[in-house]
């Protein structure tokens, strides 16, 4: 099955570490394979979705931060405050977050987040 694209949803801040802006350097994707999140040259994850444990949404809170933030085994790829979706791993991953980092829990700041979070559990059945 082809995959779906999801753009991450961006605060008026976020062009000012986000560039260049095109949308096939800032998104996220969902195919059955892999979870794909993209955020220009700040980072990405390539995530099996084999190894998903679970999915849940939450909120980015503002003083969290914006672009690829750090902290605790998580990674966070948000362009701005607002509705988030936890992927929580079965193992750690390693990801770009500019430079390598391992992470658990992953999450991801698109603008539909109850689409992406529906795709992923869709594609979770697939794989599991």
């Amino acid at each position: 099955m082809a995959g779906r694209r999801f753009k991450l949803r961006r605060s008026r801040w976020a062009g000012l570490f986000m560039i260049p802006r095109s949308e096939e350097r800032v998104h996220a994707s969902v195919d059955d394979a892999h979870v794909r999140v993209r955020m220009s040259w700040l980072g990405s994850a390539d995530i099996p979705v084999a190894q998903i444990a679970g999915i849940s949404k939450m909120r980015w809170p503002p003083w969290g931060g914006l672009g690829v933030r750090l902290g605790g085994g998580m990674v966070a790829y948000v362009a701005a405050s607002g509705p988030a979706v936890l992927i929580q791993l079965s193992e750690p991953l390693r990801v770009r977050a500019p430079l390598g980092w391992t992470a658990g829990n992953i999450v991801v700041g698109v603008e539909d987040a109850e689409g992406f979070s529906a795709e992923i559990a869709e594609r979770r059945g697939v794989a599991g």
